[in-house]
């Protein structure tokens, strides 16, 4: 059974903001009123509803982190100054999340 990070497609490290939008998206591209000739629809949007129910409660998604070994991002202290963005080498380029740059009709 995929985690609940791979059902949303994001990384176990996603900010709370990326989480819901992620949730979003999948909303709208897979539930069962958008897709009526599938009937495997219903239970893709019952994966996604179960993933998101978990991972949007911080408690949850602690308790499912620690259970899974995932280590939280540690805070930095804001009086430290943050190192620049290293570039990446040769010429790929960072994969970029469909939902960000999705146009709804």
């Amino acid at each position: 059974m995929p985690s609940p990070y791979e059902i949303l497609e994001v990384h176990s490290r996603a900010s709370d903001a990326v989480i819901r939008a992620a949730y979003r998206c999948l909303v709208q591209r897979c539930h069962p009123d958008r897709n009526p000739g599938d009937p495997a629809a219903a239970e893709r949007m019952s994966l996604i509803n179960r993933a998101y129910a978990l991972l949007a409660d911080p408690r949850t998604r602690a308790r499912f982190d620690q259970k899974a070994g995932i280590a939280r991002i540690e805070k930095r202290d804001p009086a430290r100054t943050l190192a620049p963005a290293r570039p990446l080498s040769g010429t790929e380029s960072a994969p970029m999340r469909p939902f960000v740059f999705r146009k709804f009709a």
